[in-house]
């Protein structure tokens, strides 16, 4: 689910100079894990800027320019999300522009159609940081400040992006003059250091180790674009299409569709979470995480056609993402459905949706007007209203913080709720999303068959939701609705005892298990009859 300030994510994502008082420098950094380089930084440095490329979980290609200030502050920062395999000329698919004075940050964030601007309170001289995204350029400017400021420990402020805009300590422990340990939320580094704080290597949460490097090849931050074909021995074919809106955008999607169909074939479309998704349920800047891709695979090879599609504003599609409420995508949806149901190939009366977290929302709400579906499935869907939802979430972020004592705990998320509430009346996604009621919408479907799933380690949906939903929907007369809680399963579906969302990015994988893929699939292909 998406969290107020959201936009700021990306800004996080560049690396803040490493020292003012080097004319010059170049080198890089990694981040492995086993066998699996998770990070790879390349930067060079002269007065007055800072400036590298990025390539995030293989896949996510990044360049960042910082301006500085005389004292090593960041003045202003601008970060591009290259599109994977495109020249760095080419438009790329976000830009994010952070100007830091005094105790305000001001974030500009630009994804294709779509402009977001926010300003944020955080302290003086604080540092920008990202805690799911460990950027290592971030971390050693964390280090080097630490030094400066002498003794064996210090509280160096961070500002955390993407994390509702927080501003908390980040402790340094020095330990002579050749080691370092940093706290900072989830992260716990254990470094070998210089004299000046710069990092030469180390560990951070046990198993991920830190390499610093004279020069990174480019082979090393070479991407691919994006592939959305079917495999070679696939029993269907990926077909790219436009779709035209009443609004005026166009989304961008894949369909996939059966070889060698008897006739016309049943379909299910996907429908994504809340924040900008590519139509494999993927952030601009996320990990190899491809659940709709995965799912359609799954359903291809039963005889089931799958329309997944781009959000607006996003990917390959136009539009403006960030004036767009959950009422909107739901139009979005139906666009796709109705331009599906006009296909040949397509089965117009064995149609299903499939929604994840905020996609949750949505299917409800075209099913409680579309009773001609065949069936949907809400994987994390929440049943609770959208405050109840944030401060779930915040609550939990709160309690797991190493920065908040616990006696602080119910004020520091009182404050949170707060600066919630105060930016909904600025942003029009959150206005709706906060009073919205999913379990009225349930009660008004009527007819059409429900599926509903959630992983008990869900940390951004609260537990128990999926048992509300299918409760509204049986209140409604439906008599076929299905509800499972996978034990082990995060928000996403991805195996994970934990859960908290900040760990995504260290799980040892984001691949959906057959097991989840398989559930979903039995369940649709005993309704839409393939």
């Amino acid at each position: 689910m998406r969290t107020p300030l959201a936009a700021a994510v990306l800004l996080a994502l560049a690396a803040p100079p490493l020292a003012a008082q080097d004319s010059s420098s170049r080198g890089g950094f990694l981040l492995v894990r086993g066998n699996d380089t998770i990070i790879v930084e390349r930067f060079s440095r002269s007065p007055g800027v800072v400036e590298g490329r990025v390539l995030a979980q293989k896949r996510v290609p990044l360049t960042y320019r910082a301006v500085l200030r005389p004292d090593a502050t960041v003045e202003r920062l601008e970060v591009r999300v290259l599109q994977p395999g495109a020249p760095e000329e080419a438009a790329p698919r976000q830009t994010a522009v952070l100007v830091i004075a005094g105790d305000s940050a001001t974030a500009e964030t630009r994804t294709g159609d779509s402009i977001r601007v926010e300003r944020i309170a955080t302290r003086r001289g604080a540092l920008p940081y990202h805690p799911q995204i460990p950027m290592l350029a971030l971390l050693e400017q964390v280090v080097r400040r630490g030094r400066a400021m002498g003794g064996d420990s210090a509280r160096v402020p961070v500002f955390l992006m993407g994390a509702g805009g927080r501003t908390v300590d980040a402790v340094v422990e020095f330990r002579g003059a050749d080691s370092a340990r940093v706290r900072l939320g989830t992260i716990d580094a254990a470094l070998r250091v210089d004299r000046e704080g710069a990092i030469l290597g180390g560990r951070s949460r046990g198993e991920q180790v830190i390499e610093r490097v004279a020069s990174v090849a480019d082979r090393l931050l070479a991407t691919a674009p994006v592939d959305y074909s079917a495999p070679a021995d696939a029993p269907y074919t990926a077909e790219e299409v436009r779709i035209r809106t009443s609004a005026g955008h166009t989304l961008a999607g894949t369909l996939t569709l059966p070889k060698g169909a008897r006739g016309r074939v049943p379909a299910v479309v996907t429908i994504t979470g809340s924040s900008p998704h590519d139509r494999d349920n993927n952030t601009p800047y996320g990990g190899p995480y491809r659940i709709f891709r995965q799912l359609a695979d799954t359903l291809g090879r039963r005889g089931i056609a799958v329309l997944r599609m781009d959000d607006r504003g996003i990917g390959e599609s136009t539009g403006d993402f960030a004036s767009s409420t959950t009422a909107d995508r739901a139009e979005d949806i139906r666009a796709g459905i109705a331009w599906l149901r006009g296909r040949r190939e397509i089965d117009g009366g064995r149609v299903a949706l499939v929604g994840l977290s905020e996609g949750g929302l949505i299917a409800p709400m075209i099913a409680a007007r579309d009773t001609a579906l065949e069936g949907i499935v809400l994987l994390a869907g929440p049943a609770s209203t959208g405050r109840q939802v944030l401060e779930y979430q915040l609550r939990y972020a709160v309690e797991q913080s190493a920065e908040v004592r616990p006696e602080r705990r119910d004020s520091v998320l009182r404050a949170q709720l707060a600066e919630a509430e105060a930016l909904r009346r600025e942003e029009p996604w959150l206005r709706f999303f906060w009073d919205y009621d999913p379990l009225a919408t349930a009660r008004r479907v009527r007819g059409v068959p429900a599926l509903v799933l959630q992983g008990s380690t869900d940390r951004q949906v609260p537990p128990g939701d999926a048992e509300k939903l299918a409760s509204a929907f049986r209140a409604a007369g439906n008599r076929d609705v299905t509800v499972r809680t996978l034990e082990g399963f995060n928000h996403v579906f991805v195996r994970d005892s934990d859960g908290n969302p900040r760990r995504y990015a260290s799980l040892p994988s984001l691949a959906v298990p057959p097991e989840v893929l398989g559930t979903v699939a039995e369940w649709l292909a005993a309704r839409l009859r393939p």
